[in-house]
Formats: structure tokens, sequence, C-alpha cells
């Protein structure tokens, strides 16, 4: 909401502008209430004021979707807004009233309300008149800041002024890529010092390229640098080739594999920020509940779990509009349902619904959109995961960040065709693709019979947690009549999973939907020795 040469000020409560202000916003909020451009409905009015209200009192931070079902729609206490929607869809309609009055009639007004999207704390827009000019300036509450979010500088690369153009464009993708992820904040050397001085925020990473030509070839290094440390914590160098040689056939993809490297979940940011985090530690800040998470995905220890979760359910109470906290709750609990690792009750319904929060708030988000389809795929609506899957495709058409989940994904949804085609691409184009997607390739043999492939890409599944490495060995043994080491690796697989001779059909089913493909595995583990019940 920052105008070109303005600064975002954030009023605290006492200040004298505070008051003012406030009384500018109330008498602007009695106007519009009554203004018949105003095409809302009473319940969306009685929203409105009471969101304006709240926020204006200080109590911005409270506006959860609970508080609003009760006070304004008459919700009991034990309202859920997975399975009632009416916040949701009503502060939809409220955001489009807003738009449309301002377009047509209160361009002029010296206040502006406005309820951004997927938050119930509205922001307001105050124009001042400072002789015959009009001087915008922004008010935004101080909670809605988030000044712990590590953000990574991205610097113009080294480079000959012959190939300067070329660069641009390069450093021009890559930080496109990094936003794509959404973990971080992501800026231009060049903006530093446009940069709020009252709103501090973590520059804790710089991203710095050089490119230079080799005969026929470039070369681009990168290398990152922690500032808290100044420390390099990554470094790689990418040559460019002929499309038809290279699995780097452009440097566009160049880019994007640097932007996986640095900046997605399992990038080398997420590791540094993973091992910062003490298991047992009470990190106050939002960004801390996302690090915990990484700690858990690299860790894999389910003690550590419950306790994300629950840092988790914190970040979405304190910052709702945060798409990142949602699709990373909704990963969790569907991680907890479908490979069973804890009691904690994590009905796979509230991983969707939490999932649809995600995508509500970023619709572009392919991770959001993987997140949501996955939760889908394990509850057996497989055409809704289909679709959603082909949205994130068709929003990042271009990108490589979650086209091999993507791939993956789509082919145990029942797509296997377009599927393992858009997975193996992108492997080919993104070496350091995640590596679960070695489970549709195991699949993907072991429907068609090719029991040694399937064998070696179980192999190559690198993520060693949660069971399914031990699973996808077992099965292609005992189908290969390794019956010795069949039955050493059903042995490991009880040890990672000891109910799974009691529990292994329902997990298998989570995410094999194909009745043939299913009774393949489980023939596969009973030629193993491993017989489920």
């Amino acid at each position: 909401m920052v105008s070109p040469g303005n600064i975002s000020r954030l009023l605290q409560p006492g200040d004298p502008q505070t008051a003012s202000f406030e009384v500018a916003v109330s008498a602007h909020l009695e106007r519009l209430l009554h203004s018949a451009h105003f095409d809302a409905s009473a319940r969306s009015r009685e929203f409105l004021r009471f969101v304006v209200e709240e926020t204006l009192a200080g109590r911005g931070t409270t506006l959860t979707q609970a508080v609003i079902a009760g006070a304004v729609f008459g919700r009991k206490r034990d309202f859920d807004s997975v399975f009632d929607p009416i916040v949701r869809v009503q502060a939809g309609r409220l955001r489009r009233s807003l738009e449309r009055y301002y377009l047509l009639a209160g361009d002029t007004d010296a206040v502006h309300i406005e309820l951004p999207r997927g938050k119930y704390a509205p922001t307001f827009q105050h124009t001042e008149l400072d002789g015959n000019r009009v001087r915008p300036t922004v008010t935004r509450i101080a909670s809605d800041v988030v000044p712990d979010w590590p953000t990574v500088v991205v610097h113009p690369f080294a480079v000959d002024s012959a190939e300067e153009d070329t660069a641009a464009h390069v450093k021009d993708t890559l930080t496109t890529e990094l936003c794509r992820y959404g973990e971080l904040r992501v800026i231009h050397q060049c903006d530093l010092d446009k940069l709020d001085p009252d709103n501090p925020i973590a520059l804790r990473f710089e991203l710095r390229g050089a490119l230079r030509r080799e005969g026929e070839r470039q070369l681009i290094g990168m290398q990152l640098i922690d500032r808290n440390t100044g420390q390099q914590v990554w470094a790689d160098e990418f040559l460019s080739a002929p499309r038809c040689d290279s699995v780097f056939s452009n440097l566009e993809d160049i880019a994007r594999v640097i932007a996986a490297r640095v900046g997605a979940e399992h990038g080398a940011i997420a590791r540094v920020l993973a091992g910062e985090i003490s298991g047992h530690c009470a990190e106050s800040g939002c960004f801390s509940a996302i690090a915990r998470c990484y700690r858990f995905l690299f860790s894999r220890h389910s003690s550590e779990l419950v306790p994300t979760i629950e840092a988790l359910r914190q970040l979405t109470q304190q910052a709702p509009e945060l798409e990142l906290g949602w699709t990373y709750l909704a990963k969790l609990y569907l991680a907890n349902y479908s490979f069973e690792l804890s009691p904690l009750h994590t009905p796979v319904e509230k991983a969707i619904g939490y999932a649809y929060e995600g995508v509500s708030l970023e619709p572009a988000s392919a991770k959001a959109r993987c997140t949501l389809a996955t939760a889908l795929l394990v509850k057996g609506e497989l055409e809704a995961a289909r679709e959603e899957l082909q949205q994130a495709l068709r929003l990042n058409a271009d990108s490589l960040a979650y086209r091999e989940v993507i791939g993956w994904l789509l082919a145990l949804a029942g797509d296997w065709d377009k599927g393992m085609a858009l997975m193996r691409e992108t492997m080919v184009r993104n070496p350091y693709c995640l590596p679960n997607v070695k489970q549709a390739l195991w699949a993907d043999h072991l429907r068609r019979g090719e029991f040694d492939a399937a064998y070696i890409a179980a192999l190559e599944h690198r993520d060693g947690s949660f069971f399914w490495r031990e699973l996808m060995t077992t099965c292609c043994l005992g189908h290969l009549g390794r019956e010795d080491e069949a039955r050493a690796s059903a042995a490991e697989l009880l040890q990672a999973k000891p109910q799974f001779q009691e529990r292994g059909t329902m997990l298998i089913g989570y995410y094999i939907k194909s009745s043939d493909l299913r009774g393949c595995v489980i023939e596969g583990l009973n030629k193993a020795g491993l017989v489920l019940s």
C-alpha cells in the first residue's frame, strides 16, 4: 500500500495523530455505511462496522473467523470455519462492495477503508491536503508488520559489459522464481534505500552472482551469504550448453534451479534457519513457527510434530493473512493423518480446510495447491485433486517450482501418462528435485510389472522417514523372489512402523488409489512374508 515516494507510518495508541486519525476513520465509516452507492447487505455492513471499530480499538490481531462469526453472525462457541465458511464468504462480498464504492463514488474521500485479501483487520489509507497538492499517506496497524521474516537481498551479477543484458534477464528470472516459493521476502539491492526506516525487516541473506562467457557457453557462479555471520552457506556453478546436450537447457532454467537450491522449503536458507531452532525452545516471532516446521521436515522426528503443529496454530491466529502458515499447518495435519505419527487428532477434512485457506490467500501458490491436492488425494477426491494440480500448472506454467510434485500427484491421482511425462521432463530440467517423487517412479514401474526398475526407484527414494522406503523395497524384493533380502526388508519395515501389519492396508490406500496397483503392492509384501491383516 506504499505509494512511490511515500512511507508507511505506524500509529501507536496514545499518539495525538492516532486520535485525530481514528476520528476521521469513524466519520468516514458512518458516511460509507449510509451511502446509497455502498451496495453491501445489512450483514456485511455489520461486519464492516465491527472489524473497523475493533481495529481502531487496538484489537485487530484478535479478529479471527471465530470471533467475527460469534459477534456478527451469532455463531456459537463450537463454530468451525472449515465446515462453516460464512466469514470467508462474507469477507469476499464485503471486499468487492468496498472496491465498487471507491471506484464509483468514493475516489475523492479523504479516507479509504480496505479489507486485504485473507485478512479480517482492515487497513486505512488517508489522503491529506497539502495546499493544492494531494499527498497520499498510508497508515497501518503495527501488528500487521512481520519484522522477523527473513529477507534475501539479490545483488546485480558481476559481468562483462557485453553480457549485461543477459545477466539482468537471468537475475529477473531468479527473483521471480524465488518469489514463487513464498518462503522469503526478496529485495533487489537497488531497492534497499526505499525501505521504510520505521519498519525494520530481517535483512538476513545476500545472494551474489557472476556471469561470464566461456566460448559458446556461459558460466554462472552463485554464492549465498549469511549476513549474521558473514559466512558463505551455499555456493555452486552452472554451465549453460546447447539445448540438446544439457540438463540446463537454457539460462532461465539455471536461474530457476538456483532459486530452488536457495529458496525452496528444502533449500539452503531453510536448512540454515531450521538448524537454529531448538527442539524444545519457545521462540517468539511469527517466523519461528515456520522455522520449526523446516526443522521437522528435515529431521522427521515424530516427537517434534505436535509442538510444531501447535506453533503453526498460534501463527495462523496471530497472522491469519500469511498463506504459508495455513499451508504448512495443512501439510503437517496431513502427514500425521496419513502416516499415523502421533495420537493427535488431525482429520483429513481439517487439512483440506487449512489448505483451502492457503489457496484463497495466494491462488497462484503451487505449494498451497499441491498441499490441497495431496489432501484431496488422500481423502479419495481424485477429480478435485486433479483440478487443483491442473490449475497449479496453469498458474506456474514457466516455473520449476513444484513441477515435479505436480507430476507425482497427477500420476497417483490417476493421470499416469501426463503425470509421469511431466515429472520426467522436470527431473531432466532440475536434477535437484524432491526425493519423494521417486515414489511415483516406483509405482509406475510396479504397475507395468517392471520390478527391477521399481526396485532401483525404491532405493533412490532418499526420504527414509515414515516407513515408505522400507515398504517400497520390501514389495519389490518380494516380487523379485529375493526371499532372504525380502524378509530382512520386511523386518526393517515393521521396525519403522510396528503397527504396519494391522494398519498397512489402510496406510497404503491413502496414496495408492488404483485397486490393481494396491493389490500388486500387497502381493509383493505377502511374497516377502509380510501378510497384512
